[in-house]
């Protein structure tokens, strides 16, 4: 396959996407030297050059929204551009995202590790056939199984769907861990909040962290050979693979993973919404958010879902190819750094066993009835937040930036109402009150607050957005 400048092909969301260059002008020959057919046979020569060159600059170097690639989105920069690296090389949407979440492994840690969970959604928009939905979030760790569980996992992904070599996606985390990155504000207010001053020091935002034990570790597992690497999956340990939900809500068909997930509560919840027949001018009234809290308050409590469920960390990847090949990652742990033990390895271990599974909830969303109307890939932490996404992308009509970046309330593990208050925009007081009559007093989250990214499609015009809460930023190229 081609391979082209990351300077000609990089995009970013903060960067406007790139036009399609101009050809290079050709000085005019002499008129003494070229005469009659001559001149004719040289023109025409030229004139083809011209546009063939203008060609192969318009599909190489033109506007992406016109021509779109690929796009990946997650919690950071460099785990986004890893990702479209990959989508450069010719790899599908999954080699993308086990590239990204290996990164995210590095530069996240406080959200997820080599021994967190894993969720996905695998879907081909061609074929329009029910998305495959793989999960390791429960297991065991043993000594036995030699590799951590999202590494399993993320051999188990590969060995189903992966097209690039194993080693050119763990490499480029292997390669980050040991140059080292910029510390994110968030990762240091998840170390002061986790009180994990003793797993990394005290660190500031904007500061270089290398990783050197952890890259070790990386550069290991890249070298392993896939089939030994796929010797170590065995039936005890393997992932559960299964077919997606799907309900059809507003003229969308929403498809999200079947239990132990909270996807089935989250579909009864939009259902629930539809008997309210709200309306793009509802949305806009001050009693709209209430009525969504008080219903998902409701069924939190009839469902008893804050004792079926934990609300751990979470970190998703959402990434479109091509070939229309789209996947919903989402990964975690069950707390901030999960026991806050360090390996020898250089990541920590997460909680084993764990009582109930964790909240996390990868979506994907198509048009029902136009196959190339909006198409969205998303991942949310909790029932709360996946249903305000929906509400806002569907019902409100929001773009991607604004549904993902608004105010957001949480259901609590007390059946309270927690609100971001550290988040802008923030909600209106007039909201707040409205929100009072549902809990003694709203609680006051304090950052770092779990994100959702988003990949977006309409027509051939592609978009993507990296939640501010994250700290990242979508590429496309």
């Amino acid at each position: 396959m081609t391979t082209i400048g990351d300077a000609a092909l990089e995009n970013r969301e903060n960067i406007p996407l790139q036009k399609g260059r101009k050809s290079a002008t050709f000085c005019s020959c002499s008129e003494d030297y070229l005469s009659g057919s001559k001149f004719i046979n040289v023109a025409f020569g030229t004139l083809t050059v011209i546009i063939t060159a203008a060609l192969l600059l318009q599909i190489y170097y033109g506007d992406y929204q016109v021509v779109p690639h690929g796009s990946v989105a997650t919690d950071s920069l460099e785990c986004s551009k890893i990702g479209t690296q990959i989508l450069k090389k010719g790899g599908n949407s999954v080699d993308a995202a086990i590239a990204s979440v290996f990164c995210l492994a590095v530069v996240t840690p406080h959200l997820t590790s080599l021994d967190g969970e894993g969720q996905l959604l695998v879907y081909n928009h061609r074929a329009r056939l029910i998305p495959d939905v793989i999960e390791f979030n429960v297991g065991n760790n043993d000594a036995e199984h030699l590799l951590p569980r999202l590494v399993l996992g993320l051999a188990f992904v590969h060995q189903q769907y992966g097209t690039v070599p194993w080693k050119e996606l763990v490499q480029p985390a292997a390669e980050l861990a040991r140059r080292g990155f910029l510390i994110p504000k968030m990762l240091v207010q998840a170390i002061k909040q986790a009180k994990a001053e003793d797993l990394y020091g005290r660190l500031e935002p904007g500061q270089m962290l290398q990783l050197e034990n952890l890259s070790n570790t990386l550069a290991q597992i890249a070298n392993i050979p896939e089939k030994e690497l796929y010797s170590f999956v065995k039936p005890e340990n393997q992932p559960r693979y299964s077919p997606a939900l799907k309900l059809t809500f507003n003229a969308y068909d929403i498809y999200v993973p079947d239990r132990p997930s909270l996807g089935p509560a989250l579909l009864t919840y939009l259902k629930q919404l539809e008997s309210f027949n709200f309306t793009k001018t509802d949305t806009t009234r001050t009693e709209y958010i209430y009525r969504l809290a008080e219903t998902a308050q409701n069924l939190y409590n009839d469902l008893n879902l804050t004792s079926k469920y934990h609300t751990g960390t979470s970190t998703n990847v959402a990434v479109m190819d091509l070939n229309d090949n789209y996947v919903s990652f989402t990964t975690g742990l069950y707390a901030l750094f999960g026991t806050g033990e360090m390996t020898t390895g250089g990541y920590t271990l997460d909680v084993h066993p764990k009582a109930t599974p964790c909240s996390r909830l990868p979506v994907i969303i198509t048009d029902a009835q136009a196959i190339c109307g909006r198409r969205l890939l998303l991942g949310a932490n909790d029932l709360s937040t996946a249903s305000q996404l929906v509400m806002s992308l569907l019902v409100a009509q929001e773009n991607i930036t604004n549904a993902v970046e608004a105010p957001r309330f949480h259901i609590l593990d007390n059946g309270g109402v927690g609100i971001e208050s550290a988040h802008s925009p923030a909600f209106t007081d007039d909201v707040l009150k409205y929100l009072e009559t549902l809990t003694t007093s709203p609680v006051l989250v304090p950052e770092p607050y779990m994100s959702s990214n988003i990949v977006e499609k309409v027509k051939d015009e592609l978009n993507s957005h990296s939640d501010s809460r994250g700290g990242g930023i979508a590429s496309r190229f």
